[in-house]
């Protein structure tokens, strides 16, 4: 199994606008375009680390439920496009927070997730501040106007995912999912073996070992190399497993994207 030393950001330290910091934040995001974010050392945000056991714990709660009772939680209301609610498919079951609609004061968890919506909450706006201080660090370093296409206020897709995607009896009978995401930066909170990431350039495939508590994977994603005229990397990754086992297997995964104008005109190809 190929194994990766990728680099870890400290949040405190950009929060504190340290030059060192930034030129390292910068080398990551456009090679290999991820890397862990630490955020212990952030006053604002660094009780994500007590608060990530806790919501795995009333993930695996939900996930657990009969499959009649979460689709009650499928969202009819939104587009196909929208992961808002719950939704599944053969390798995978999701159930993803509205960062607007918790803004708006409309976000409506299903029990047992509701028992922890306080938490929820907090957890999400933790990692949203987080990233809309990538943001800003990147734009100020690179000379962009990337705060511009995430005001807040405006509506976007910006949201937390739950994921439970349990690994196989077979290492061999994984279903080949490689992909980059949409959006600007993706956020991972994972305690098991399972994100496989290609080295820029087309090399090797290499796996990322799951994040320390209080620490997530980030990696940048596809509209931010296209808002940087891909000075940074949205990297080729994939969902699998180093070896055969079933197992449970779940993702806090927090995804900052674009405010919807700009995701249409992208959608365009403007």
């Amino acid at each position: 199994m190929t194994v990766t030393d990728i680099a870890t950001i400290d949040l405190g330290k950009l929060t504190a606008k340290d030059p060192f910091e930034l030129e390292r934040l910068i080398q990551a995001a456009q090679s290999p375009g991820f890397f862990y974010l630490d955020f212990q050392n952030d006053n604002a945000t660094k009780v994500v680390k007590e608060q990530g056991p806790e919501l795995f714990t009333v993930t695996d709660r939900y996930f657990d439920l009969p499959a009649e009772v979460k689709m009650k939680d499928f969202r009819t209301d939104q587009p196909a496009s929208s992961d808002r609610g719950y939704k599944s498919c053969e390798s995978d079951e999701t159930f993803e927070m509205s960062y607007d609609e918790m803004q708006q004061g409309k976000l409506r968890l299903p029990t047992p997730l509701s028992e922890k919506e306080s938490v929820f909450n907090e957890f999400h706006s933790h990692c949203h501040l987080a990233a809309k201080t990538l943001l800003t660090r990147l734009a100020e370093a690179l000379s962009l106007p990337l705060q511009e296409y995430h005001r807040e206020g405006e509506p976007t897709e910006t949201g937390l995912k739950l994921i439970a995607e349990p690994s196989l009896d077979k290492a061999s009978d994984v279903q080949e999912n490689k992909h980059t995401d949409s959006g600007t930066f993706t956020m991972l909170f994972y305690n098991e073996w399972s994100l496989h990431i290609q080295l820029p350039g087309g090399g090797n495939w290499t796996f990322v070992p799951p994040p320390s508590p209080g620490v997530a994977l980030v990696h940048v994603a596809n509209s931010l190399q296209r808002m940087t005229q891909s000075q940074l990397h949205s990297p080729l990754h994939r969902v699998t497993q180093p070896a055969d086992g079933a197992a449970k297997r779940y993702f806090l995964s927090y995804f900052l994207r674009p405010e919807a104008d700009w995701a249409s005109r992208e959608i365009a190809g403007y």
